[in-house]
């Protein structure tokens, strides 16, 4: 079994645990749970669902990969018990249900809005490829730290073989060559992952706090973390162009 397939298959059956009745930190994830602890409006919510990932994993022929933070403020409407995803997870596996972009459905929009977490990401993956009908259900994203919070208050510094296992190994599966990490936190991890220093990504780019750096991964991919102050999410159009330009997509 690949490391991609054994993914799928363990949170299929840990949220298939969450939805059952059995809500909390199973002994497997307790290390992944416990290296974060926020306070205040960064306290972890566990009365949501995890969600250490969302887009389509098998069968996406040509995905863009993007990694954040954590899936952000809990929405009991939708992720707790009795909520709109939630029920639908009832009838759908973990990994069929993160396939259906469920954060551009009609259901989320209708009540909630437009998603700007995941519009910066629909529009990130057009500039950069050069492709405005780039087809959403091409996104797939991967989260630091699965749970829920409304903010990111304390250091943020899971296990390596925790992100080696739960991320970036099953990554190593999919036909990428780049995969794109937004945030701070993601600068720690190829260190605690044993992995060289990387190089700076030399760009000339609009936002002067800008940093970016680029590691090689085992599976031969291209980790590109990327992070300015005070924003955790992808590149606006004038530095997407210029990461385009950096890594030979120009």
């Amino acid at each position: 079994m690949t490391a991609l397939a054994a993914l799928v298959d363990f949170w299929d059956e840990e949220i298939d645990r969450w939805v059952s009745g059995h809500a909390g930190v199973s002994d497997r994830l307790q290390p992944w749970f416990e290296s974060y602890r926020g306070r205040g409006h960064g306290e972890v919510r566990l009365d949501a669902f995890p969600e250490p990932y969302t887009g389509r994993l098998i069968g996406n022929s040509t995905p863009v990969v993007m990694l954040g933070l954590n899936p952000g403020a809990a929405v009991p409407r939708f992720q707790a018990p009795g909520g709109v995803f939630f029920e639908q997870l009832k009838t759908l596996r973990y990994s069929e249900w993160a396939a259906t972009v469920p954060y551009a459905s009609k259901e989320w929009e209708s009540i909630a809005g437009p998603n700007r977490f995941y519009q910066n990401r629909f529009a990130f993956a057009r500039r950069l490829l050069g492709e405005p009908n780039w087809s959403i259900a091409n996104g797939v994203y991967f989260e630091l730290y699965p749970y829920h919070s409304s903010g990111v208050n304390a250091s943020m510094e899971p296990p390596g073989d925790v992100i080696r296992e739960f991320v970036l190994d099953p990554i190593g599966d999919l036909d990428t060559q780049h995969v794109f990490a937004f945030g701070k936190p993601w600068f720690s991890v190829p260190a605690r992952i044993g992995l060289p220093p990387g190089r700076v990504l030399s760009a000339k780019w609009e936002i002067p706090s800008r940093e970016a750096r680029i590691y090689s991964l085992p599976s031969g991919q291209d980790l590109i973390v990327m992070a300015q102050n005070g924003y955790a999410g992808p590149p606006g159009a004038g530095d997407t162009e210029a990461l385009a330009r950096a890594i030979g997509l120009r």
